[in-house]
């Protein structure tokens, strides 16, 4: 199957405004893992699970692409965001949103010991959201990351991401944010063998451009899968690692 590149010239400004959408303030700013996130009022149309996104424009923006944004606290009066928050981006600033979207992460049933990592190419607090959910219900969380941490709750437990292979002899569960070309060498790490499966479920969130979400299905997100081609900002972000395969349909 071939992948339809993406026609940005059929993406309007303002895309957004053409489905349903939210008016929202951004009531403030905070620096988290190195990283800016905003803060949001949390309220009824605001409510995702770890792994989902929303897309937002500034109002007035003449931007021509939305920013994408990911649940990294979320809490019964707030709602904190993270993405690649815009430079003019203040508090009071009014977004015009749309989301939660997509598929996110979902613990299985029973699940006691988790473990999370972005293997250090993406910021840790797109898993934060996933590590809280699963800590309120009083399961184990393990991050492994080597990177500088300045939020984190004290429940979570660290290691080096050189002993990420160690997961899959006590985890129950493990979930990662990870680019597309970083899949394979995740699966190296994991040192699970081409075609055969995890000892423990392995859920994988893609950080991919999800340029229309679905409005031209212009199939810049597209990711090749056990079931053919699917739209990441369809039909993911979060895959079953199980899932997720080369071009060429092998697991290696």
């Amino acid at each position: 199957m071939i992948v339809q590149e993406p026609f940005l010239e059929y993406i309007p400004i303002g895309i957004i405004n053409l489905v349903k959408t939210h008016s929202t303030i951004i009531t403030g700013l905070e620096q988290i893992n190195d990283e800016v996130c905003i803060q949001l009022t949390a309220q009824p149309f605001l409510q995702p699970i770890a792994g989902q996104f929303f897309q937002a424009f500034a109002a007035e923006s003449t931007d021509l692409l939305p920013t994408l944004l990911h649940p990294c606290r979320v809490a019964s009066a707030e709602l904190v965001l993270c993405g690649d928050i815009p430079k003019d981006w203040a508090p009071g600033t009014e977004l015009h949103i749309r989301g939660p979207r997509g598929n996110g992460f979902h613990l299985p049933p029973l699940t006691r010991k988790v473990a999370l990592s972005t293997l250090d190419g993406l910021s840790i607090n797109y898993v934060m959201a996933l590590a809280n959910a699963a800590l309120s219900t009083g399961v184990e969380v393990t991050l492994f990351t080597n990177q500088r941490l300045s939020e984190l709750a004290p429940e979570i437990e660290v290691l080096p991401l050189e002993e990420l292979s160690q997961a899959k002899d006590w985890a129950d569960y493990l979930a990662a944010v990870l680019l597309p070309d970083q899949v394979p060498p995740f699966r190296e790490t994991l040192k699970i063998n081409p075609g055969k499966r995890m000892p423990f479920t392995v859920e994988v969130m893609l950080k991919t451009p999800m340029i229309c979400d679905e409005l031209s299905t212009c199939g810049a997100c597209a990711v090749f899968t056990s079931r053919g081609w699917r739209l990441a900002c369809k039909d993911g972000p979060v895959f079953a690692l199980d899932d997720l395969l080369p071009e060429d349909g092998s697991l290696g």
